[in-house]
């Protein structure tokens, strides 16, 4: 009887996340003449095979690493954190799309094209910020989502954009994973070409099954030896990561050196998390759904606990993203306190009044507070 009402419970979540799903949003290249918004420029390195639609640019097929080039724009228009993907006939005053693409990119050009931008910035701001997207996440989707972070966050970094073959289907999550799996070689390889460039840093931004994949790709790093690489990384930010604590804390203990900022954002209101849960065969919760915070710090990561928050999302999956209170402690400084070391030992206050709200979502690591 219960295995009966555990089956009728994920079959209604399935129902609700399958209405959340849809036909994966065109890349149109719009007009913008006479729209208000910006154009974010986004690197790409991707898996993902060429689409035979060209409105879709790629598809959800494994292949080799290959490069390209976006320049998505983010309308004006809209209420933050919101995305409305183009109509048939688009509307750049309200919707995303495309002002450019590069398709097609050589190694050699993708890279030039990294050095250029950095090269761009003031030395003490070149920095690269790597999103790694999720589960279920047709390429066009990830972009858009990658270029409505970088928007509403106010991110001043080179962006790169790693497309991982996501079925972008609600059922397909056991290819999901596998694909997760395939394309962890080519993250590492990204790791490795964005490293050896001029940045100061390297920051991944890894959400659902997309941290699974980044974690596996720090794992192969340190296996290989390229302490080098790993050393450039920093911090690592997991956005309800899609993984069972255990395999966590294994990928965790093989990672050497580890980047010395590492957070975790997790909410107890993520549907899509428990359905992973329950697809995996249930008993070991995720990551993401924040049972573990505890052992989290106590292995010198910090948590953000986004339970709280009722701005984000009505699956909560992607609140990271949409929750205006997260942009407004990041635009503040507040977040600085969670992943940045030098900021947690500073004892430097926080901006009120976010301040109280910093203190109830944000769970320092236990190094913060002088433990070993």
């Amino acid at each position: 009887m219960i295995r009966l009402y555990r089956l009728i419970a994920l079959a209604t979540v399935l129902a609700g996340l399958s209405a959340c799903t849809h036909v994966p949003a065109r890349l149109p290249i719009l007009d913008t003449s006479a729209a208000d918004g910006r154009s974010e420029t986004i690197l790409i390195a991707t898996t993902r095979v060429p689409s035979e639609d060209p409105a879709l640019r790629l598809s959800s097929l494994r292949g080799d690493l290959s490069f390209a080039r976006a320049d998505v724009w983010v309308p004006s228009n809209r209420h933050a954190g919101e995305i409305n993907h183009p109509s048939r006939q688009p509307d750049p005053s309200r919707e995303f799309g495309l002002t450019g693409y590069q398709e097609g990119m050589s190694s050699a050009d993708w890279y030039d094209d990294l050095d250029r931008q950095l090269s761009a910035l003031p030395l003490t701001e070149r920095q690269v910020l790597v999103f790694v997207h999720g589960f279920n996440t047709p390429f066009s989707d990830g972009l858009y989502l990658n270029a409505q972070i970088l928007n509403d966050f106010g991110v001043n970094t080179v962006a790169v954009h790693y497309a991982w073959p996501s079925a972008g289907q609600v059922t397909a999550y056991l290819q999901d994973r596998d694909s997760a799996l395939f394309a962890r070689d080519g993250l590492a390889d990204l790791l490795v070409t964005v490293a050896d460039s001029p940045s100061i840093s390297v920051t991944i931004l890894a959400h659902s099954m997309g941290a699974h994949v980044t974690m596996e790709a720090l794992r192969q790093l340190s296996l290989e030896g390229r302490s080098e690489v790993l050393a450039k990384i920093d911090p690592v930010i997991l956005a309800m990561p899609d993984i069972a604590f255990d395999v966590f804390f294994s990928q965790l203990d093989a990672i050497e050196p580890r980047p010395e900022n590492m957070t975790v954002l997790v909410s107890g209101r993520d549907q899509a998390l428990r359905v992973s849960d329950s697809l995996s065969g249930g008993g070991l919760a995720r990551i993401g759904i924040g049972a573990q915070q505890d052992a989290l710090t106590a292995h010198g990561i910090a948590v953000l606990d986004l339970t709280g928050l009722r701005d984000g999302t009505v699956i909560g999956h992607t609140d990271f993203a949409a929750s205006t209170t997260l942009m407004q402690l990041a635009a503040s400084g507040a977040l600085d306190h969670a992943f940045n070391a030098e900021a947690q030992s500073s004892g430097s206050l926080l901006p009120a009044p976010l301040a109280a709200i910093a203190a109830q979502i944000i769970r320092l690591p236990a190094r913060a507070f002088g433990d070993n």
